[in-house]
Formats: structure tokens, C-alpha cells, sequence
């Protein structure tokens, strides 16, 4: 008779469906149960432990989920053995990035349109400095149909990637100038800031927004100079503005005076009822408000491209495209013409329709699979975007947490990072999910239960048979 032992803590967050589950998991991954082995009835594994039938039924459903189990009728839950993973998932889970899925997305397909683009001698030149014209007018006739009208003569400088952008507009303003930052916010933002001479000023931002004494800050006039913000998935929570929230900071900056750097990662790829208007798009109803705004198709299409467009008023343009000529003298014309082709043959748009619903498929998944993990872990919904925010229950180290998902491959980013003060967060940690497939979430949120259990303190031990 083979001897499983679960350590049990009833007064942990951990749920005892997943200290039940993670015991067995355990047990078949490390081949002390082999393929085939029955394991005991719901009964008689709740009676043996002390807890409710539902409890254990609930377990067994999690472990058959992971496809180490199976469930048949009338004869019980058989062990499956550990399946033979592809080749991706061998690698583990890289999760502390926020990327999209590339096997949806169309890499021999941009492939082919740089080979064609490449026929061209002069597309292995120089590209024009502000950016291939072509592009330029692609990407304002795209941004059209989301009401944003922008003149890609004078108001538009392709950059290398959103990051280049982040870091020209540091420099905009002189050195000591108060930049504010949403907080938590994308760190590389505050890098690009901070490392540009910024005193950075963080703004609390809330689920809907910024917070009542952050928009106060914004509608001092002379306050700040510049206001960093993602109204749409942000990072690190994926958590969209509403229309509202969007109207309230920009009438706050139009009284303020302060610009608006829109970091619009994502949008191309929203996929939320209301259709949410960037700031870029409304800011025409608030004479005085300033918008720039930074598109990337690094997260919408292909991380490879590091292409970005940033659009803003001319003035502010030419002051970007100064310093971009001291950085890089211009992008790479091949990969610029391959993207005006992807975008003037439409293959864009059918792109961003055809892998919208498998996106939203994984966040369907997601907010099914991990409500089971509370209250151990929780999250802040509705999910969107490709990253999320997660919170552990008290007696549960971040630290631990974090070092036992990297053991168990999954790798995750610790939530103080996107705090401007490096305390707040503590208690949270940020997951990536847009390169997980549909059948790969229960996997993963396996593995976070899993991680929880060893990073609590259990305080009892059974023995299951």
C-alpha cells in the first residue's frame, strides 16, 4: 500500500482542496503513484481526513483538471500519469513578462511581407528620421477609425518600440521638472523618468482610476509638468478606466496645464463592451488638455518589430525627433515598410479580430480557475489585458511564494516592484497570462496553489492511503 502524506493546516488561507490536491500531485509527479493507481473514494478519503465529501470531490476535480487523474463512472479516480509536456511548456511558465501568445499570432506572415519589401534595394537604407511616410500615414489612417486624427506629417515620430519613446519624453523637460506617475505604474516608465533628471510625484490610482487627492495634484496649476497613466489594461493590475474616469483626468489636466502621456500598450487588442475612447480621442472636448500618446505593436502583433508610434502636438514632435537623431538617426526601414504593408492590406485588422476571442477565452478561464484559489490568493477583477494582480493571504511569505513558483517553473514578478515607495505591494505579486493557451491555465493555477501551500506554515500532517 503506497502512503501519501498531505500536510493539512486547517487555519490556513490555503483551502483544503488545494492542500488535498497539491498532496497528490506531489505524489504522482515524483512517481510514487504510477498510471492506474485507484485512488480512495470520496467517502472514504473524507472520512480518513475529517472534511466534507464536497471538499474532496472538489480536490479530485483539480487534479484531473491538471491531467495527472481521470474520472470515469463507476470507477473512481485513476491516475493518469504525468503527461509528456510539448516542448514550450518543458521550459516552464514565463509569466513575468507581459507578451502576447505567439503561436496566434502571425509570424510567417510578416515574414514573408519583409522577404517582399526586401526586393525593394533601397528598404536596406536609411529611413527617414520621423519615420517611412508610409508608415506614418498607415498608422494615421488606423487611429482614425478610433477618432484620433492625427497629421502624419507633422504629428507622428516612429520610435523604437514604447520604451524609446518612454525615454525621449524624459528628456523633454529639464532636469529637476516634477514628472507624476501613476501608482503603481510599469516600472520602466519610472526608469525613464527618473533616469532622465525627473522628481517623480506618484499618484495613487484606484481600480477606476485616479484617486480624488491624485486628480487634485493634476488640476494644480504648475504642479507637475507631465502625468504618465495607462487607462486602458494597465499594468500591473490589467484594469481598464471607464469613460468617466477618463473625463475626470483630463478636465483635471486641462486646469492644471499638465500633459498627458497615454501609454496605449494595448488597445488595439481591447476587447471590452464598452469600447473604451483612449484620452487622445476625447481630449478635442477639452480645449487646453494635451495628450501625447504612444502605440506600440510589440504586445497587439510581434515583440521583434520594436516599432512604436508617438503622436502628439507638432512642437512636441520635433523636440522628439531631436533627440531621437542623437540616439539612432531612425528605425529600421524594412521592418517599417513590412508593418505600412501589414496594416495597408488590412492583415491588421484581420489579425486583431481573429485573436481577440482567443484571448478573451484565457481570461474566461483565468477568472473561473482562480477564484477556487481564495482566500489564499486573490485578484482584483474584471480581468483584462495580459497581466494581473495578485494578493496573498496573510501567512504566506511573498518571498517563499515566489521562489517556489520559480521551482516549480513559474516564473512571476514580485507586486512591490510597480510601488513607487518598494513597500506598498509586499503582499502581491504580478502574472503575465497573454502567452498562456486556453488548456494551459489550470496548469498554471495548479502551480500557484501548489506554490501557496509550501510558502504557508503547516501545522499538522495526516497520512492518506
Amino acid at each position: 500500500m503506497i502512503s501519501v502524506t498531505v500536510q493539512i493546516d486547517r487555519d490556513a488561507a490555503v483551502p483544503l482542496r488545494t492542500q488535498i490536491a497539491s498532496a497528490y500531485t506531489a505524489a504522482i509527479r515524483e512517481g510514487r503513484l504510477v498510471a492506474g493507481t485507484v485512488l480512495p473514494s470520496v467517502r472514504a478519503l473524507s472520512g480518513r481526513l475529517g472534511v466534507s465529501p464536497v471538499t474532496v470531490a472538489a480536490a479530485y476535480r483539480d487534479l484531473c483538471a491538471t491531467g495527472l487523474a481521470t474520472a470515469l463512472p463507476r470507477s473512481g479516480v485513476r491516475v493518469s500519469g504525468v503527461p509528456v509536456a510539448p516542448v514550450a511548456e518543458r521550459r516552464g511558465f514565463e509569466l513575468n513578462r507581459i507578451e502576447p501568445d505567439l503561436r496566434r499570432h502571425p509570424v510567417a506572415e510578416c515574414a514573408r511581407l519583409i522577404g517582399e519589401v526586401a526586393r525593394d534595394p533601397a528598404a536596406g537604407g536609411y529611413a527617414e528620421y520621423r519615420g517611412e511616410r508610409v508608415l506614418r500615414d498607415a498608422i494615421a489612417a488606423f487611429d482614425r477609425t478610433l477618432g484620433i486624427d492625427v497629421d502624419p506629417a507633422s504629428s507622428l515620430l516612429i520610435t523604437s518600440g514604447a520604451q524609446q519613446a518612454l525615454s525621449l519624453l524624459g528628456r523633454v523637460w529639464p532636469v529637476g521638472t516634477a514628472v507624476a506617475v501613476e501608482d503603481p505604474c510599469y516600472p520602466g516608465a519610472r526608469l525613464a523618468f527618473a533616469g532622465a533628471g525627473a522628481t517623480l510625484v506618484p499618484l495613487a490610482v484606484g481600480e477606476d482610476g485616479p484617486e480624488a487627492a491624485a486628480l487634485n495634484i493634476l488640476a494644480e496649476p504648475g504642479r507637475v509638468a507631465a502625468f504618465y497613466c495607462c487607462p486602458t489594461h494597465a499594468n500591473p493590475t490589467g484594469l481598464s478606466w471607464s469613460e468617466a474616469a477618463r473625463r475626470r483626468v483630463l478636465a483635471a489636466a486641462q486646469r492644471g496645464g499638465a500633459w498627458l502621456i497615454e501609454d496605449d500598450y494595448l488597445g488595439d487588442l481591447d476587447a471590452t463592451p464598452e469600447a473604451l475612447p483612449r484620452l487622445a480621442a476625447l481630449a478635442g472636448e477639452y480645449p487646453g488638455a494635451r495628450v501625447v500618446r504612444v502605440r506600440t505593436f510589440s504586445k497587439t502583433l510581434l515583440p521583434a518589430l520594436r516599432l512604436a508610434g508617438v503622436s502628439a502636438e507638432p512642437a512636441l514632435i520635433a523636440r522628439l525627433l531631436a533627440l531621437k537623431v542623437a540616439d539612432d538617426l531612425g528605425c529600421s526601414a524594412l521592418l517599417q515598410r513590412a508593418l505600412a504593408a501589414f496594416l495597408c492590406e488590412g492583415g491588421y485588422q484581420r489579425h486583431l479580430e481573429r485573436v481577440r476571442p482567443g484571448y478573451v477565452a484565457v481570461r474566461q478561464h483565468l477568472s473561473a480557475a482562480l477564484a477556487g484559489l481564495a482566500p489564499a490568493i486573490t485578484f482584483a477583477g474584471p480581468f483584462g489585458g495580459f497581466c494581473l494582480l495578485g494578493r496573498l493571504a496573510s501567512g504566506i511569505d511573498t518571498s517563499r511564494f515566489l521562489a517556489e513558483c520559480a521551482q516549480l517553473g513559474l516564473q512571476l514578478t514580485p507586486g512591490a516592484d510597480y510601488w513607487a515607495d518598494g513597500l506598498s505591494g509586499s503582499d502581491c505579486f504580478r502574472m503575465g497570462f497573454g502567452a498562456l493557451a486556453p488548456d494551459e491555465v489550470a496548469t498554471v493555477v495548479g502551480l500557484l496553489g501548489r506554490a501557496a501551500l509550501l510558502a504557508s506554515a503547516p501545522t499538522a500532517a495526516r497520512s492518506l492511503l
